[in-house]
């Protein structure tokens, strides 16, 4: 275990007033790091912060997290040089890449949860969707993959891609190709192309406009165009007032975009219009001492209700949203890559000095809305609640056995060759229906439509799809459902598909302690600890605290003694 160096306990708050914005033109402010910790090695990009911790990758080959607080988490070797691009989910998963192009994804704790080769490594970040899958952009490809590596879909664009991927409004990402094309990139794989005259440098997603996609682009002669849907429902671009100098880095904030220029200075622009409604000086502008002189993409911008910030190598600088004032200004040397700022007011520097450097700059935490774990993503895909599929209209004729057999054939096989894409919506609700017919008004499971193993084949096809928007309806039948077989299949389906950030699927199981379950079948026990070990594995704290609970809890209550040996063992294999 490598050791932790704690050097200070204390932050002097680095802005004036409680909490009141300083004037744009009063002195910059500085402040020692509350903490710092002897990575043994050099930081190679941004750190990725969430779950109140932070990860770093390390040109040596080591991912290393830390808590808030500057303690040790953990540390993971990956035997070979990774790329610098690491991206965390919201229960905490990190997910990282080595230069030969194998994805791992690595729980809360630190425990490898699975690895998988691509063709060559991811050349941007990867990006969490907003039911867990990961997009992963390597060359001219994209590739979807569930929380736990199974393949969705893969789309070659057939040119590489020039602006890295961010995630837009409707779950998707937005991404500019070498051969000048505007590419929306839809979760299920879907296409749609804008040819542009000239590459951007920066992409920025605006909260959708009356329904509808609405981006700036940003180039390197200061040009803004913003790219939108027409009354055809076509793609269509206009022209805005253009910057001043070259954009360095931008982002957006409900009803505004933030740019920072080449001379580091930070312009707020308002949606849709472009026009500038305030200008502030950095620590990286002339004014303030700085080389007023910032190549693209060597500065970084976050945003979100407590302000807007500019982040560089050199520092970080903090404005107030609706004025342009100032709320504090740090200055820090000796860098390796630009730095990371936290919900909870951190800012962590991966240093030339092979230290990691914590300070304590905002005393506001973000205030979003929170689940088990991190923010809730902005939206659903709709499958755990989707339209009825296209089977539906067939009414008791979709329970012929040759169809159900024809079905079940051809949604294994899209399952199997990685490539569900754009029918992944109806798979996923003709499997719900099957499945989950006996939640159905007027079921009888005296004269069942569909037999006991063909649904279980189906809760299992489910399991595979790996959206954790289906876990609800996987816990609720679970529940309902009266045959031992079906509630089994739906804990394995759940394991599967790991993710569980609500905590539905621990409710569910946790009523099987209740006395009116103290005669439940043993296979049914065994399945629910099985799945509640997978749970723990996969999302790690606050979800594996209830889970371990439970598992105790299996192995003190009345159950038979094979059940209580099987919790046993599924808990002691969390701790190995």
């Amino acid at each position: 275990m490598k050791k932790t160096f704690i050097l200070s306990i204390f932050l002097p708050i680095v802005f004036a007033g409680a909490l009141g914005a300083q004037n744009r033109n009063d002195p910059p402010v500085s402040a020692d790091p509350v903490w710092e910790a002897d990575l043994m090695g050099t930081v190679i990009g941004l750190p990725a912060l969430q779950a109140e911790s932070a990860v770093v990758v390390l040109k040596e080959g080591d991912i290393k997290t830390y808590s808030r607080y500057g303690n040790w988490l953990w540390s993971y070797h990956a035997n070979e040089t990774l790329t610098r691009f690491v991206t965390r989910s919201r229960e905490g998963t990190t997910y990282a890449c080595t230069e030969t192009g194998i994805i791992i994804a690595i729980n809360r704790v630190g425990r490898e949860l699975w690895k998988l080769p691509l063709n060559s490594p991811v050349t941007a970040n990867m990006i969490v969707g907003w039911d867990g899958r990961i997009f992963l952009p390597s060359g001219s490809r994209v590739y979807c993959r569930t929380a736990s590596g199974y393949s969705l879909w893969m789309v070659d664009l057939d040119s590489p891609i020039f602006v890295k991927p961010v995630i837009d409004h409707r779950g998707g990402t937005a991404m500019v190709l070498d051969n000048n094309e505007f590419v929306l990139l839809s979760h299920l794989g879907s296409v749609e192309r804008f040819r542009l005259d000239s590459k951007p440098l920066h992409i920025v997603p605006l909260d959708l406009t009356n329904g509808k996609d609405s981006f700036f682009l940003f180039y390197a002669n200061g040009a803004i165009q913003h790219i939108y849907r027409d009354a055809a429902g076509k793609l269509a671009a206009e022209s805005l007032p253009p910057l001043s100098q070259t954009p360095a880095a931008a982002i957006q904030w409900k009803d505004n975009v933030a740019v920072t220029l080449r001379n580091g200075s930070v312009q707020m622009l308002s949606v849709p219009d472009g026009k500038v409604l305030w200008t502030g000086d950095t620590h990286e502008s002339a004014s303030q001492k700085g080389a007023g002189n910032l190549e693209p993409y060597w500065a970084a911008m976050q945003f979100d209700e407590r302000g807007v910030y500019m982040l560089s190598a050199k520092g970080v600088t903090g404005f107030r949203t609706s004025d342009g004032n100032r709320l504090w200004l740090l200055r820090i040397t000796g860098a390796a890559a630009i730095p990371s700022f936290s919900d909870e007011g951190y800012l962590y520097s991966g240093g030339t000095d092979r230290f990691l450097h914590a300070y304590r700059i905002e005393e506001r935490r973000r205030n979003v809305a929170r689940s088990m774990y991190g923010p809730a993503p902005e939206g659903s895909y709709g499958l755990g609640n989707p339209p009825p599929s296209s089977w539906a209209n067939l009414g008791d004729g979709r329970f012929d056995p040759s169809i159900v057999k024809l079905m079940y054939s051809e949604v294994e096989q899209a399952i199997r060759q990685g490539q569900i894409g754009m029918y992944e919506p109806d798979y996923a609700a003709y499997l719900m229906e099957m499945a989950g017919i006996s939640l159905s008004p007027g079921y009888s499971p005296v004269r069942p439509q569909l037999g006991i193993e063909d649904r279980t084949k189906f809760i299992l096809l489910l399991g595979y799809l790996g959206s954790q928007e289906t876990i609800p309806f996987l816990a609720r039948l679970f529940s309902r459902d009266r045959e031992p077989i079906i509630k089994s299949a739906c804990c394995e389906a759940i394991g599967r598909i790991g993710v569980d950030p609500a905590g539905d699927a621990i409710r569910a199981f946790t009523y099987l302690l209740s006395p009116d379950n103290a005669a439940a079948d043993p296979s049914v026990l065994m399945a629910a600890a099985t799945s509640t070990k997978n749970l723990c594995r996969f999302s790690g704290p606050p979800l594996s605290d209830a889970g371990i609970r439970l598992l105790r809890n299996f192995t003190a209550t009345d159950f038979p003694a094979p059940v209580k040996a099987h919790a046993q063992k599924e808990l002691q294999t969390l701790f190995k």
